[in-house]
């Protein structure tokens, strides 16, 4: 097997033995060798390719630990919403769906409340008399509504709500079109079915999405695939070399039709080969305990610091968000504990996560081994300081966005601004000596650009902003700790799987403010190139 030597460059590798090297060593998909020059060229020998990377900065490869691939490929191909108000709204889809059959249900994705404040049904009743429209906002945790569409979830005035999740309404109690954390509800099903289930609709946003995670430096992703359906792209696509990210998938709760499920087709598909251990697994099993800030239905210990009026919402509004109670974490922690599964928890407020932890150290009292399944905590974007020590003592992996920091502007108007400087509290979970990995949820945030989200972590407002090299490493070990896969993923060492992004500056060293415009140069997998950026013209 021809070895390949990659020289001229800065390696950072994130061994904190050996933080940087002079040269790589590649051999198959693995990296065999990463020290001085003069010896990675005894070892790689006369016959070895060599590439010389003329100076620029080389670490490993992106680990998204939080996305959604198909959804993300859906996204892609669906009209986008965002900064739109009402009427730009419904003026675009007009235009982008005169020619829909009666009947089809139409979706588009990322408004959000500055820009459209006050959304309506009527205003996509009169645009959208024959067609069940479904907008979904910026989170994923709300969507605008026609009347056909509320008329087939059986909301209407004077009707029951669903059990779960928020229906808005005015005064008179006439549905505003606006629904909240529903859940899966007929028209969503119908749409998973869509591009979950069909083939070639899977394929062609599986391929979008990787696309983008090849331009991004994304090497590996963690995905929230949900159903076994996907792993049958994701093998072929291994066997066939076009699998260019490397792919956990994970279970959406444990309901018979999806863990079970998922477990068995992993255990086939390996079984068979066409599940490569490398470059896919089984991931966590989702589940959520709350909503999202901008919905209002992130689970908070004090109120909101806005009106809802001045958040779009109704009502029905709750101040401190969509709260639970103990009960439910406590029993899904139990299946995951007399099971030895790992879990991942939807937790953004501070609540939220105050009554995750609570569960957590009941089943950890008849389980205590469970502290070593890694269990997960996502986006925990709000946590109270004495929490933080009852997470690191717990095990607990902390699963973060910093792309959600993208908006400022709107935690402030939210939380109030001593909540809103604490909120991501990367600085304090470090410090503890918290597992945190870095992801971006996307798209259910605005980008999956890491370098973007490390710019979003390094030069963030207020006592909780990390360095470069930390905010590096969550995206790289952090993220591989959270899977199960810091032997071979994470880090530039002898032994570790190829994976690895050529960037145009060392993050590290360049001016703060000037993370952002790194640009990825080219992205490497097993060893392969898979992505080079053009030169500007």
């Amino acid at each position: 097997m021809k070895s390949i030597l990659l020289s001229g460059a800065t390696f950072l590798t994130m061994d904190e033995k050996s933080p940087r090297v002079e040269a790589l060593v590649l051999r198959g998909e693995r990296i065999s060798f990463a020290g001085t020059l003069a010896d990675a060229h005894a070892i790689a020998g006369p016959g070895a390719e060599t590439v010389d990377f003329g100076g620029r900065t080389v670490i490993p490869g992106f680990n998204d630990d939080h996305l959604h691939a198909v959804i993300l490929g859906d996204h892609l191909m669906a009209p986008d919403l965002g900064g739109l108000s009402e009427s730009e709204i419904v003026s675009l889809l007009r235009e982008r769906w005169k020619d829909a059959p009666p009947g089809r249900i139409l979706y588009a994705f990322n408004w959000d409340y500055p820009s459209c404040p006050e959304p309506r049904k009527e205003l996509l009743d009169e645009a959208f008399p024959r067609n069940p429209v479904i907008l979904s906002q910026f989170s994923g945790h709300a969507q605008w509504l026609n009347s056909r569409a509320l008329a087939a979830l059986g909301i209407k005035q004077g009707g029951d709500d669903p059990r779960k999740g928020q229906v808005l309404r005015d005064p008179d109690g006439e549905p505003t079109g606006v629904v909240r954390d529903l859940g899966d509800t007929g028209l969503s099903k119908k749409r998973f079915a869509e591009i979950f289930f069909d083939r070639s609709q899977r394929e062609e946003r599986l391929d979008l999405a990787l696309e983008r995670f090849r331009r991004e430096g994304i090497t590996s992703v963690q995905d929230n695939c949900w159903f076994p359906q996907p792993l049958s792209s994701y093998g072929r696509y291994a066997k066939q070399g076009r699998l260019t990210a490397r792919f956990s998938c994970w279970s959406l709760g444990r309901q018979a039709w999806t863990t079970p499920t998922m477990r068995a087709a992993f255990s086939i598909g390996g079984a068979l080969g066409f599940l490569p251990r490398d470059w896919i697994r089984p991931g966590p099993v989702k589940y959520f305990l709350d909503g999202a800030f901008s919905t209002r239905t992130a689970c908070l210990c004090e109120p909101y610091a806005t009106d809802p009026r001045s958040a779009g919402a109704g009502s029905s509004d709750t101040s401190r968000g969509m709260c639970g109670d103990i009960s439910e974490p406590l029993a899904e922690l139990e299946y995951l504990a007399r099971h030895r599964l790992q879990g991942a928890f939807h937790a953004i407020g501070d609540r939220a996560v105050q009554i995750f932890l609570d569960a957590f150290e009941k089943v950890a009292e008849r389980h205590p081994d469970m502290t070593k399944l890694r269990i997960r905590v996502e986006h925990a974007q709000l946590v109270r300081s004495e929490d933080i020590p009852r997470i690191r003592n717990l095990g607990i992996v902390v699963s973060a966005q910093p792309s959600a920091l993208g908006s400022p502007e709107k935690d402030l108007k939210l939380l109030g601004r001593e909540r809103a400087l604490r909120a991501y509290p990367y600085r304090s979970l470090i410090d503890a000596g918290v597992r945190l990995a870095f992801g971006s949820d996307i798209p259910g945030e605005s980008t999956s650009d890491p370098l973007l989200s490390i710019h979003f972590a390094v030069n963030r407002e207020g006592p909780e902003a990390i360095t470069p090299l930390e905010a590096i490493r969550c995206y790289t070990r952090g993220s591989a700790y959270a899977e199960f896969t810091e032997d071979r993923k994470g880090a530039l060492t002898a032994g570790m799987l190829a994976d690895f992004v050529l960037l145009s500056a060392d993050p590290t060293s360049a001016p703060s403010g000037t993370i952002r415009d790194i640009k990825v140069e080219e992205t490497w997998v097993g060893g392969r190139r898979v992505y080079r950026r053009e030169a500007p013209t």
